[in-house]
């Protein structure tokens, strides 16, 4: 588990978050999905609360936040770019690549990648020299939510499945978390998690 060296103080973890209603849930990115996208050089990702998916609205910018800088390798979470701003000093990169299977924010001169997703835990990303495995599990599958609505832009997905993202709060930070639950160590409040969907924007 990565640490945070800006901000996220300890919270109260109460009862645990219950989980949203099914919208779409694959096998995995590997092989052929239909729909699947698993290569694009220029996205952004923004964060749209699940029961408003038929609202037209396109959701919350996410960022990657620096999280830890540590000699070689720096460290960020996936935040929403409107609390990011609210740091002091913070340092955001809001465009992401998603090459085969990994999802990585954009950072200048820089080999960047995702971290291993894991239940319960904030979306992360590295940069530099990554010491970490860096999984394939990231990628893009067409919005078939069966109740319709006006939003045609491909949902993000680890290893198949889109419907177990949630923003969470950390302190001031709204932070994307995969299957939030109420042991997580204080890094997020469980009763601020709201189910969202992350949506994809090629540019």
């Amino acid at each position: 588990m990565l640490a945070f060296s800006f901000l996220f103080a300890a919270l109260a973890i109460p009862t645990a978050l219950a989980g949203s209603a099914l919208r779409l849930r694959q096998s995995g990115c590997k092989g052929s999905i239909p729909g699947k996208i698993d290569t694009a050089s220029n996205i952004t990702i923004n964060a749209l609360d699940s029961d408003a998916a038929n609202s037209g609205g396109q959701g919350l910018p996410l960022v990657a936040l620096v999280a830890t800088i540590g000699g070689v390798e720096t460290t960020y979470v996936l935040a929403t770019q409107a609390t990011a701003s609210t740091l002091v000093g913070s340092t955001t990169f809001a465009d992401f690549s998603l090459q085969n299977d990994i999802l990585a924010p954009i950072i200048p001169n820089t080999f960047s990648a995702n971290l291993a997703v894991q239940p319960g835990l904030i979306i992360e990303f590295a940069s530099g020299q990554i010491g970490q495995a860096i999984p394939e599990e990231f990628c893009g599958i067409a919005n078939t939510d069966p109740a319709g609505g006006g939003i045609s832009e491909p949902l993000l997905s680890v290893n198949g499945d889109t419907s177990d993202f949630a923003l969470c709060m950390s302190g001031p930070i709204g932070v994307i978390v995969f299957q939030p639950n109420a042991d997580n160590s204080g890094e997020y409040d469980i009763d601020s998690c709201t189910s969202v969907d992350i949506l994809i924007f090629e540019h």
